[in-house]
């Protein structure tokens, strides 16, 4: 897959044309880069429907063909032939094709990024569906054997660092293979020899003590390189680079601890939008969103409400930004939820998150069903198989939704950490102090009582530049005076462990929202859709470095 690191040593890409054909039926558009929103071009400005986008490439025998992100609905074709079908545009997902023959091959993808019927998850919202080949596309040239993941795990015992690595191996042909799985992590190898039968895939367990291992953590983001090959017949034919850290996250009664020392976490929630390039963030803006998060004192990203670009976490990873990484959902009523395709893709959201980013050590915690139907008995249910499902595949790390309908929530007893989102003075005349007394009794009244408490969300609305003596709604003086009051109210609760404002950047909504959002943005960030600064950008910053720790 895509990453800002070498992954791949002795495994072999096979390169992709950067601009692909483009066919859309009554529009002239013959050709776009990918990855690319099609919204890129003036011509597809508010499109909605379906594309066809094709490119060609050489290559033979096994190959994987990755996708990082496709908007929304994705009918993936090779040479005239349909491999695949994928729906949703936040994950990863791939296609083992074997023994092709050699030549040029022609790859063609139709997407769909229109609210169709068989789609429970897109749906018009306050961010904007955008549609395309949104992430890197990676196409690999396989072996017999190839590792297909890897997951780490580390762990404390008798105070030193250990880990618990598990690589999962294929067999891609119809012969048994004795191959040898090695592993290379912070100083020690490690070998196993393995028997796979014809076509089999086998999960290779190590566990190992690692004495010179040091913590990782937003005063120290130590990273380690994981490296694992196969060897047959004494050569390396397929290898599998990941990069992690050694951190263990817990919950002790209302405080949440990193490696057993308490953290209050200071952050944003952030839409992958970005004004001239839509979802498809490219990597120098990515950075240039990382700086200025890091510049203003923060510590944690919210990846409101979908998982993100694996770029960008591995960013988060080198800066040690703690990261909340949210399955695909938002806003959605009991009607939603029992769409009869909800429950599947909701659950495959889940997997290709947890399983594509299960090693990122920035990853702190997962969330899921922003302010979703969970106050009825049909959501409860929903809630709680969904988190088991979340559990079930990772059980250390904490789980956790943001919720903002207290008095009638009945499922905060599910989760590890109670998240509220509030905005006092904005949508409410209640006061900070008021909305904070209030929350934290519904709350403890409805399954949250001896839990952490997050505020995920709170803030105000601003466009950029205009100035009001009056403070007026809209204007960057209202929103740095109400984000003021918020902060500190906030941060002189101590039943909470923190907040995370909403938001980062201003981003594009679909145009059912346009009567509610002014330019047809949200325009609750601290800095526009070209990040540029608001007043509430320094005054964040200033609030957020009088509370470091």
């Amino acid at each position: 897959m895509a990453r800002i690191f070498t992954q791949h040593r002795v495994r072999k890409s096979i390169p992709l044309a950067e601009m692909w054909d483009l066919n859309i039926e009554g529009v002239d558009v013959d050709r776009i880069p990918v990855p690319c929103c099609i919204e890129t071009n003036p011509k597809l400005i508010s499109y909605k429907g379906k594309a066809m986008l094709k490119t060609e490439f050489e290559a033979k025998g096994n190959i994987r063909i990755e996708f990082s992100g496709v908007s929304h609905t994705a009918l993936v074709s090779l040479d005239g032939k349909l491999i695949g079908k994928h729906y949703g545009a936040y994950g990863s997902f791939d296609y083992i094709l074997k023994e092709q023959e050699s030549g040029s091959h022609e790859l063609q993808v139709q997407i769909d990024n229109s609210f169709h019927e068989e789609a429970s998850l897109n749906r018009p919202n306050d961010y904007y569906s955008y549609g395309g080949i949104t992430r890197p596309v990676v196409v690999e040239k396989l072996d017999a054997v190839y590792i297909r993941q890897i997951h780490f795990l580390p762990y404390k015992k008798e105070q030193k660092w250990c880990g618990n690595i598990k690589a999962a191996v294929v067999n891609l042909t119809k012969q048994s293979q004795v191959t040898t799985v090695e592993v290379e992590l912070a100083g020690q190898i490690l070998q196993k020899e393995v028997l796979l039968q014809s076509e089999e895939e086998k999960e290779i367990v190590f566990e190992q003590e690692f004495p010179t291992a040091e913590a990782y953590g937003p005063k120290n983001p130590k990273l380690y390189m994981l490296n694992a090959t196969i060897i047959m017949a004494g050569k390396v034919i397929d290898d599998y680079i990941d990069r992690i850290g050694f951190k263990e996250v817990s919950i002790e009664g209302q405080d949440i601890l990193l490696n057993g020392e308490k953290i209050i976490i200071k952050g944003f929630n952030r839409h992958e939008d970005y004004a001239d390039y839509g979802c498809a963030v490219p990597l120098q803006a990515m950075y240039l969103d990382i700086e200025l998060i890091k510049n203003m004192g923060a510590n944690c990203i919210r990846t409101s409400h979908y998982p993100n670009d694996e770029r960008f976490l591995d960013l988060c990873d080198e800066n040690g930004i703690l990261v909340w990484e949210e399955a695909h959902a938002r806003s959605l009523p009991e009607e939603a939820m029992r769409h009869p395709l909800f429950m599947e893709q909701e659950k495959l959201s889940i997997y290709e998150m947890i399983e594509n980013h299960y090693n990122h050590p920035s990853i702190f915690v997962w969330g899921l069903l922003n302010e979703s139907c969970d106050y009825t008995e049909f959501g409860r249910q929903c809630y709680k198989e969904l988190i088991e499902y979340m559990k079930s595949l990772d059980n250390v790390r904490p789980v956790t939704y943001a919720a903002c309908n207290y008095d009638q929530e009945v499922c905060f007893n599910l989760v590890d950490i109670v998240s509220l989102n509030m905005y006092p003075g904005w949508y409410t005349d209640k006061t900070t102090e008021e909305f904070l007394v209030d929350a934290v009794r519904w709350a403890e009244s409805q399954g949250g009582a001896g839990k952490p408490m997050l505020v995920s969300e709170v803030g105000a609305g601003a466009i950029y530049g205009f100035r009001d003596r009056t403070h007026a709604k809209w204007s960057e003086e209202r929103q740095e005076e109400l984000l003021t009051q918020q902060l500190e109210g906030i941060f002189h609760s101590s039943r909470f462990s923190g907040v995370i404002i909403w938001q980062f950047c201003d981003c594009r909504v679909d145009t059912e929202w346009a009567n509610v959002r002014p330019k047809t943005q949200n325009n609750k960030g601290v800095v526009d859709c070209y990040r540029r600064e608001k007043l509430a950008y320094h005054k964040v910053k200033e609030i957020f470095e009088q509370h470091e720790k």
